[in-house]
């Protein structure tokens, strides 16, 4: 009888218990916008559940405050620029590694009134500026203004709230704001709404460097590879649906923030794609790193920061698990 009872158990699947799918949380760099919501549609459409993860976001305040949380493991997996994580890495000894680009491009850029674009940051020279305390781009600028053969010291810069920079710009209050792709895809149709044209310069774009990037916190991984792994996987999986699907990751984050306007999130879902899938970048190495552009990277955000000595390697900053 024990003979029977135990092939029918193994027939039924009845011999043990499926296995639960594992926990993880994603400290986001900022409160979800835009193409945050790939991450939505991939949760929605199966993405991490075939891959037997269960995934809780988490909303941010900075890449700085993301990379901080997972270091002190509040998460273990986060969104911020690659540069952000790499200074935390050297300045701090943050225990994070980056497992996959998603800014392929840097996001940093200016933003002016269309009447007073700009196509070369020596056009700053004379300008007023403003940029929001903390913002990791006004503080990258000056050293991009040397590589660009200009001069930080002769911009006008003022400090503000994040929140007033762009009612700065259409009052006339100052020329320029420092600003990202993503967010000045969000901006431009609201100041349209206004009645007003700006432009968007991506200086960052030209400096060959990736921007936002999915990392982990170094010595969870360790012991995570295969969770990591699957964690990648699906946010790839999410990444490439949204891509093919931009209004239905737009509705599957929308139905977690109903409030949110359309248009507006549609242009940062738009900006997104524009930034992950950039061509001369994502069609030769795809989700993979390449090693010049993550070693420019740290080069770049090390001299801009002041750092003459660096104690981090790049390619012990990132991995693919």
């Amino acid at each position: 009888m024990k003979r029977v009872l135990l092939s029918l158990a193994l027939v039924f699947g009845l011999a043990a218990p499926a296995a639960a799918d594992d926990d993880v949380k994603i400290m986001f760099d900022w409160i979800p916008t835009g193409w945050h919501s790939a991450w939505y549609l991939g949760m929605k459409d199966g993405c991490f559940a075939k891959r037997k993860v269960n995934v809780t976001v988490l909303r941010g305040s900075g890449g700085v405050d993301a990379v901080n949380k997972v270091a002190s493991g509040a998460a273990e997996f986060g969104l911020a620029d690659l540069g952000t994580m790499m200074l935390a890495a050297e300045k701090n000894g943050a225990a994070v590694k980056a497992l996959m680009p998603v800014g392929m491009n840097s996001p940093f850029g200016v933003m002016t009134l269309k009447d007073h674009a700009i196509t070369s940051l020596r056009q700053l020279e004379g300008r007023s500026l403003a940029a929001g305390p903390g913002d990791s781009n006004i503080q990258a600028l000056p050293y991009a203004m040397k590589l660009a053969g200009g001069d930080f010291s002769k911009v006008k810069f003022e400090q503000a709230d994040f929140s007033a920079l762009l009612g700065m710009l259409m009052q006339g209050r100052v020329d320029s704001f420092t600003t990202f792709d993503g967010t000045a895809g969000v901006l431009i149709p609201i100041a349209a709404a206004a009645g007003r044209e700006v432009n968007f310069y991506n200086y960052g774009g030209g400096l060959h460097i990736y921007g936002l990037a999915l990392f982990a916190n170094s010595i969870w991984l360790a012991d995570h590879r295969d969770l990591a792994r699957r964690v990648v996987e699906g946010a790839q999986c999410a990444y490439l649906d949204g891509r093919a699907h931009p209004e239905a990751a737009l509705d599957a984050m929308l139905a977690e923030f109903p409030d949110r306007k359309r248009d507006v999130e549609m242009a940062g879902i738009q900006s997104g794609i524009g930034a992950m899938f950039a061509p001369e970048v994502f069609d030769k190495y795809g989700f993979g790193w390449n090693a010049e552009r993550v070693a420019n990277t740290l080069s770049f955000n090390m001299a801009a920061h002041g750092f003459t000595e660096v104690k981090v390697k790049a390619e012990d900053l990132v991995a693919a698990p």
